[in-house]
């Protein structure tokens, strides 16, 4: 007996050690490795607190999307994808929403996912000290009521496509450590993601963990993540080159013919891009408040096709809609303003701009911005109107352009997929607004900049059916565009860069997870 015991003792053993030895090797059923450590290069910043509720820097950014979750996410075609919610029902036309929880998923904590901590997390971002950057939630839930462990109800003040706000803005933290460890539970992050935090370098690096609990059956690949910050796009690009690190994501258009060239490198393009580069002029500001010279400018005066071929080496088209392509509901608006100079010259005259001169500001953290520019100075130049081009570091135009609306015209970039985005950027619930378009004119709010998109911006936060809410927000978005508040000029390519034999990486427009990489 003993001797048998024994031997049965040594093949467990040596079975082990072989798993162990051949663990790096080991694939999986479609041919993907297990094991390995993706080094990713980041933007830096100086936001190191894991907080998705409260904190927008970049590292919080890329270390969010692979440590926490949310009720859904959307897919490259638009439609929505269920994640920590199963399913869910509007009723009373979109002021009851109730969720279906998905079961058997954990916390990193070993705490579990539930309508308590649904309910919980809701809670903690509308509070005052959160200070999260998920703004109106306290404006618009009135209750949220706790049905089963696994079932939700919340109750809205007024009509809303509530959904929405979990596709990207609110994620889900363990309650368990935030209740456990007070102001220090920054130090242990714990979601429901396929990664973990194992820890942080004073320099910012921070290194994830793979998540062996992960509720997704046979993901993630990777044993570990390792983000590490870079000051400049530049100091990134050459770090990814000289093989320092593994990947670098959405990187800038100016190393895209760079890196096509370069062996060592391997370019993922996004199949479809959410995000819109748009011209966008305050209205409240001479000579934008001209309706004309707004359609002249922003719509007829642009050499679109020129923007496609020399910024962006062909991989874009042209287009006038400033909605996401990437989702259903984009109409083709390219007839509104074709290239026609000469239409342009003859509005501007009727307004009595021709032969002054206009300042386009651009944020100087997308190089693209200015080439555009440049092309739009050269076109108004050939009908006597001329462009002075203005760079302004990132963060200052953030600022000015969209929260201060110290800046009269410039070069927007949207990055949201479904239109009710647009609540976010028109009318006067509205948290960046450039344009200013649809604000109210007076303190009593009696008198609104523009009544009809006020109208229309109401009519389609209503909408909750198809085809209803198709058709609502076609509306609203010709609307913006036939008045030129927002004019689009393509869609911006987004490529990430990986050094070659790492393989896997799936698009989920702007949800960068890497849960399906895997080193060949």
């Amino acid at each position: 007996m003993d001797y048998r015991k024994s031997i049965t003792t040594g093949i467990l053993f040596i079975a082990l050690l072989c798993v162990t030895l051949l663990s790096p090797f080991i694939q999986s059923a479609h041919g993907q490795k297990y094991g390995g450590t993706l080094r990713v290069g980041i933007r830096g910043d100086t936001k190191s607190d894991l907080d998705p509720h409260a904190q927008r820097g970049e590292l919080v950014r890329w270390t969010s999307q692979q440590i926490y979750e949310s009720l859904a996410r959307e897919r490259n075609d638009g439609t929505i994808e269920s994640m920590l919610s199963e399913r869910w029902e509007q009723l009373n036309h979109g002021k009851i929403w109730i969720f279906s929880l998905r079961r058997g998923v954990n916390f990193h904590d070993g705490s579990d996912w539930d309508a308590e901590a649904f309910r919980w997390n809701l809670e903690r971002i509308m509070a005052p000290e959160t200070k999260s950057h998920v703004v109106g939630l306290d404006e618009l839930i009135a209750e949220i009521v706790v049905l089963d462990k696994y079932t939700c109800k919340v109750l809205l003040k007024k009509p809303d496509y509530f959904i929405l706000r979990f596709l990207q803005d609110i994620k889900f933290i363990s309650p368990t450590v935030v209740k456990k460890y007070g102001e220090a539970w920054f130090n242990y992050p714990a979601g429901t993601g396929p990664f973990m935090f194992d820890h942080r370098d004073l320099d910012g690096t921070t290194t994830l963990k793979r998540n062996p609990d992960y509720w997704k059956i046979g993901v993630p690949y990777l044993d570990a993540l390792i983000f590490k910050p870079y000051e400049t796009a530049e100091s990134r690009h050459q770090a990814l080159v000289a093989g320092e690190i593994d990947a670098e994501p959405l990187v800038d258009f100016a190393y895209y013919l760079p890196s096509t060239k370069d062996p060592s490198l391997s370019l993922s393009l996004a199949p479809i891009s959410p995000c819109s580069l748009n011209l966008a002029a305050n209205l409240t500001m001479a000579p934008w408040d001209d309706v004309r010279v707004r359609k002249a400018i922003l719509g007829y005066a642009l050499d679109r096709q020129r923007v496609c071929e020399r910024v962006f080496m062909g991989l874009a088209k042209p287009k006038i809609n400033p909605g996401s392509a990437a989702h259903p509901y984009c109409e083709d608006l390219q007839h509104l303003y074709p290239f026609d100079l000469q239409k342009a010259r003859e509005l501007l005259q009727e307004a009595g701009i021709i032969g002054e001169e206009i300042q386009l500001t651009v944020s100087d953290g997308f190089p693209a911005f200015a080439d555009i520019g440049e092309i739009l100075k050269s076109d108004l130049a050939e009908i006597g109107v001329r462009i002075t081009l203005k760079k302004a570091e990132r963060v200052r135009w953030i600022r000015s352009f969209y929260v201060d609306h110290e800046i009269p015209f410039s070069i927007a970039m949207n990055c949201f997929n479904d239109p009710a985005g647009w609540f976010r950027h028109l009318g006067p619930a509205s948290s960046l607004n450039p344009t200013q378009a649809g604000t109210w004119m007076d303190q009593g709010k009696t008198a609104n900049q523009d009544p009809e998109l006020f109208r229309l911006l109401q009519e389609a936060s209503k909408a909750m059916q198809e085809p209803q809410r198709e058709e609502a927000f076609q509306r609203l978005i010709r609307h913006i565009t036939e008045n030129a508040y927002y004019v689009g000029i393509v869609s911006l390519p987004l490529f990430h860069n990986f050094r070659q034999g790492i393989k896997g990486y799936e698009w989920r427009l702007l949800n960068v997870i890497f849960d399906t990489v895997y080193f060949e």
